[in-house]
């Protein structure tokens, strides 16, 4: 698998959340801006953890769902 989905489209999903935030905050916060990629919406709604501290932390889980499904280190968008 190589994502289609680049940098930009996780900023735009991430952009304007306050930290902490749970999940449920995280996939609400990226679907009220609407024209998520949808790959960016389908990782989200695969992230484990429950609660993230920081915009770090966020990123973070999103390359261990990509790294979960086999992309290479060297492809993640993020």
């Amino acid at each position: 698998m190589k994502p289609h989905a680049g940098k930009q489209d996780y900023q735009r999903a991430f952009a304007g959340l306050y930290f902490p935030i749970s999940r449920d905050g995280v996939i609400r916060g990226a679907r009220d801006k609407g024209g998520v990629d949808r790959e960016v919406a389908a990782v989200i709604g695969r992230l484990t953890r429950s609660r993230f501290q920081s915009l770090e932390e966020l990123q973070e889980s999103v390359r261990e769902v990509y790294l979960a499904f086999g992309v290479e280190a060297e492809q993640l968008p993020i």
